[in-house]
């Protein structure tokens, strides 16, 4: 038994052996070494050796300075009555906090999140890198978006704003990254691709953008007013939401929209975005179903501008104010960069059949703050 254990390990130390002769004969007749197929394939993706990935390390470095970390402190109701008097005196509502993400978008003090993480807060803090937790207020807000812009109380002087890229030049497949604080991790860095470029989601014309991002970096609770940035570190995005039904599915309004929101705030005697409502969802309308342009309205809100001017589920909105609508984005525009009062004018089809233009009237989008602001 001894002996033929012998013999084997005999047999393996020569073919191992035999084998090592014949890798190092192999890797001294190479025109290139392994190191440096690794190292030549990093610098030339066309190369075939490996495949490039791209590094956002140059870029994280030059946009974590700018990125914060948003506290909402908020009341909490509780159906406790001992533990809401244990723990709020004076019969007042217990507190809770909703924790999210940031970035610095002016050196004066300006920070851009989510407004559904701010809005309603009794307090706001802001911890900045470096700096320390600050406290802020809400001094603009576009609903429609999920925008906010908080000012610092007593900003530090040495504040690193981010640069505001241009998402216009995005394509399906680029490379973007997430720089947020989700479930509290500080600067947690997430990358992936634009997974679409424009993505409509269907709800009501207050709430629905036409020019998401969707894209596949990992996005959780605490991620949300995280800037998405490109391989330069300028934002493309804000995020505002994933989706809840399926993973690798995440949202942010992209930054050309995020510039017309900020202008929008800047100009308004409030710091709200003022933007029209019909109040109806709607679609576009699918090529072989009648028709390639127009959109199809899916819903009306009771007691808004649409139901008020007769336009019924299944209508489809061919023209506003004479201009053909071509997709559910173009018909979202007009309505929503459309200040309250205006009047738009409706060329609808029914069943079939396209009926006299109807005049609608816009209203209100969102609600009034009863305090004004200046968001400069």
């Amino acid at each position: 038994m001894f002996a033929q254990r012998a013999t084997i390990r005999t047999w393996l130390r020569a073919s191992i052996g035999a084998g090592l002769c014949v890798l190092v004969g192999y890797m001294l007749g190479s025109q290139r070494a392994p190191a440096d197929v690794f190292k030549n394939a990093a610098h030339d993706p066309g190369s075939g050796d490996l495949a490039a990935l791209p590094s956002f390390a140059a870029a994280v470095e030059r946009t974590s300075p700018g990125v914060v970390a948003v506290r909402a402190i908020v009341e909490e109701p509780s159906t406790d009555v001992a533990a809401a008097a244990d723990n709020a005196p004076g019969g007042e509502s217990p507190l809770a906090a909703r924790d999210g993400s940031g970035f610095i978008v002016h050196a004066r003090g300006l920070v851009v999140t989510a407004r559904h993480l701010a809005v309603g807060a009794k307090r706001l803090v802001v911890d900045l890198p470096e700096h320390g937790p600050f406290q802020a207020l809400l001094v603009g807000e576009d609903e429609v978006t999920d925008l906010a812009v908080l000012r610092l109380v007593d900003p530090p002087p040495s504040l690193q704003p981010l640069e505001l890229g241009p998402s216009e030049q995005l394509r399906a497949g680029d490379w973007v990254a997430a720089v947020g604080n989700p479930y509290g991790f500080r600067q947690s860095v997430t990358a992936g691709v634009v997974s679409y470029v424009g993505r409509h989601l269907l709800a009501d014309d207050m709430r629905v953008s036409s020019e998401f991002l969707q894209f596949s970096a990992a996005v959780n609770p605490g991620s949300s007013g995280c800037p998405i940035v490109d391989l330069e570190g300028r934002v493309v995005g804000v995020t505002t939401q994933g989706s809840e039904a399926a993973q690798g599915l995440s949202f942010a309004i992209p930054s050309r929209t995020l510039k017309w929101a900020l202008d929008a705030m800047d100009k308004s005697p409030d710091g709200r975005v003022h933007r029209g409502r019909l109040g109806m969802s709607f679609e576009a309308r699918r090529r072989g179903s009648g028709g390639a342009q127009g959109c199809v309205v899916r819903s009306v809100i009771p007691g808004q501008a649409a139901e008020d001017a007769g336009i019924e589920p299944g209508d489809v909105v061919l023209a506003v104010n004479g201009d053909p609508i071509t997709d559910s984005g173009e018909l979202h525009g007009r309505i929503t960069r459309s200040p309250p009062g205006t009047c738009l004018r409706l060329r609808i089809e029914r069943n079939g059949e396209v009926l006299p233009d109807i005049d609608v009237t816009l209203r209100e989008a969102v609600r009034d703050r009863k305090e004004p602001v200046d968001l400069r």
